[in-house]
């Protein structure tokens, strides 16, 4: 299936990510300033290009994850492209997935204009270890607090929302409460089918 994106829905996202004050280059310092930048390098500046953000794994030479090691992360909807690379950063393991594919159960009932959008998701697994710290780089970054929050189980997820006409995008931190468990920031950008 080809997927192209008009220019109009380019800018619909940039739109929203816009108000990011993004960094040129990743901090060498290990923290939350440096796991942020890694999100966007890799989904934020790429998203909804899958190739670029395969790109960019590429460059880092980080190891792709096939069959069961990719298993864990294929979601619950129909899907045509799912890509995963598993890399280390400071002695910390991160999982960066990239999938194509149908909007969920989530995005249907929210917005169900966009029941039958295409969407794509660049999701970044990081350390647990400053989930308050991590919000407080992601807040800032996308200059102002999270449009809602709710409990998934044992995670807090912080959702901001854009949309227009034709796209609706997302920007996730999913923070668990589980000692252990990683953190997960999201991008998603859903467009109508024409």
């Amino acid at each position: 299936m080809s997927f192209s994106i008009p220019r109009m829905v380019l800018a619909a996202l940039a739109a929203m990510l816009t108000t990011l004050a993004v960094a040129q280059t990743i901090p060498k310092q290990k923290g939350p300033a440096r796991i942020f930048a890694q999100f966007d390098f890799y989904c934020l500046k790429h998203i909804p290009d899958l190739t670029g953000i395969e790109r960019a794994a590429g460059f880092g030479e980080y190891d792709q994850l096939l069959g069961d090691d990719l298993a864990p992360y294929v979601p619950e909807t129909r899907y045509d492209k799912l890509l995963g690379w598993r890399y280390h950063d400071h002695g910390d393991e991160f999982i960066l997935t990239a999938m194509r594919g149908e909007a969920d159960d989530a995005v249907k009932r929210e917005a169900p204009a966009f029941a039958a959008a295409t969407g794509t998701t660049c999701a970044l697994r990081v350390p647990n270890s400053q989930p308050g710290l991590l919000l407080g780089e992601l807040t800032r970054a996308v200059g102002r607090p999270a449009d809602k929050t709710w409990l998934d189980g044992a995670t807090r997820v912080y959702s901001w929302t854009h949309q227009k006409a034709d796209t609706l995008s997302f920007i996730q931190f999913h923070a668990p409460e589980i000692a252990g468990a990683k953190a997960m920031l999201s991008a998603s950008l859903f467009v109508k089918k024409r």
